[in-house]
């Protein structure tokens, strides 16, 4: 099996076409274990609207493939118009900018897809968006980490609040603590946690290397991530450790609408008992464990069941 994942050399969403490339891979090889499977990536974040619509690959030195991945809406026109050139599969992560019917398969996480809507058997539903964190069992587990965002479009920044949190969480802790911040997180915040909460051993992000988080997701024995950071709660999820999230509050501009997709999504693992809200925790100080999405695997199995011509 080949598969080209057509890039715009975003992080997120490469982070889901690797990661189902990936799945797809280590499940192939468990059902034709002899056989050779390649991913190549393919780059189309310099072209323009033009160059997408007519994209012929001429240029790829590389084996035809039987499936072409694509996330993010740069990525569309070009990987549509290569699989029909190369008369292969074409297959979407995230709701897609045209029509879904465009593409063999469209992987879309619930909270993005109308609730009540119909659901065509060409739309697979997932839990958040995908990624390619898998649970290490082998790995001591030996530390907390906390993974702290910023404000957002959907919410905001109550440095106070967070504080209060955070010197909680630190005073029921037993063993190592360390927490890393994201682009987003303010700058002076770093200054005010030290004292706050001296415990917490800080790695800031624009010193961690691109693997940090994925490193110490294998050897956490609990994750703690702040409610705006959506994707990093569903890769504490797939690493398999119990996950609690931090609460941020609402953006000023949210006050008195409907509930966003992303609250709406993080509502249904809360109820469904993915998560642990920090005010569910203070009544008993545990984090619940769940079982570990691993929804890339998931979608790699529906995949290779409903398309088994990508085996033969």
């Amino acid at each position: 099996m080949v598969i080209y994942i057509i890039s715009d050399c975003k992080k997120g969403h490469l982070s889901q076409t690797r990661g189902l490339a990936q799945a797809l891979v280590s499940c192939a090889r468990e059902q034709k274990p002899d056989e050779v499977h390649e991913v190549h990536e393919i780059d189309v974040s310099h072209m323009g609207f033009l160059d997408k619509l007519t994209y012929s690959g001429a240029e790829l030195q590389l084996p035809k493939p039987n499936l072409i991945l694509c996330a993010g809406h740069g990525t569309h026109l070009a990987a549509l118009r290569l699989a029909h050139v190369m008369r292969c599969l074409c297959m979407t992560c995230m709701k897609p900018s045209i029509p879904t019917n465009c593409f063999d398969l469209c992987i879309i996480p619930r909270h993005d897809y109308p609730e009540g809507k119909s659901l065509p058997s060409h739309i697979l539903l997932t839990h958040g968006a995908l990624n390619s964190i898998h649970p290490q069992p082998d790995v001591e587990k030996k530390e907390t980490l906390i993974l702290i965002g910023g404000p957002s479009k959907e919410f905001g920044w109550d440095e106070d609040h967070l504080l209060t949190q955070l010197a909680t969480i630190a005073r029921y802790n037993v063993g190592q603590m360390v927490l890393t911040t994201s682009r987003r997180t303010p700058e002076d915040f770093l200054h005010l946690l030290t004292p706050a909460c001296p415990s917490i051993r800080i790695e800031p992000v624009e010193s961690t290397p691109p693997t940090w988080v994925a490193e110490h997701l294998a050897c956490a024995r609990e994750v703690w991530v702040t409610q705006d950071s959506v994707s990093m709660v569903y890769e504490a999820l797939s690493s398999g450790a119990p996950v609690g999230i931090i609460e941020m509050p609402p953006h000023p501009k949210r006050a008195g609408k409907a509930p966003s997709r992303v609250n709406r999504g993080l509502s249904t693992l809360v109820q469904e008992g993915y998560v642990t809200t920090f005010t569910q925790w203070l009544s008993s100080h545990t984090l619940k464990a769940g079982p570990p999405l691993q929804e890339a695997d998931r979608v790699a199995r529906h995949i290779l069941t409903h398309f088994p011509a990508l085996l033969s």
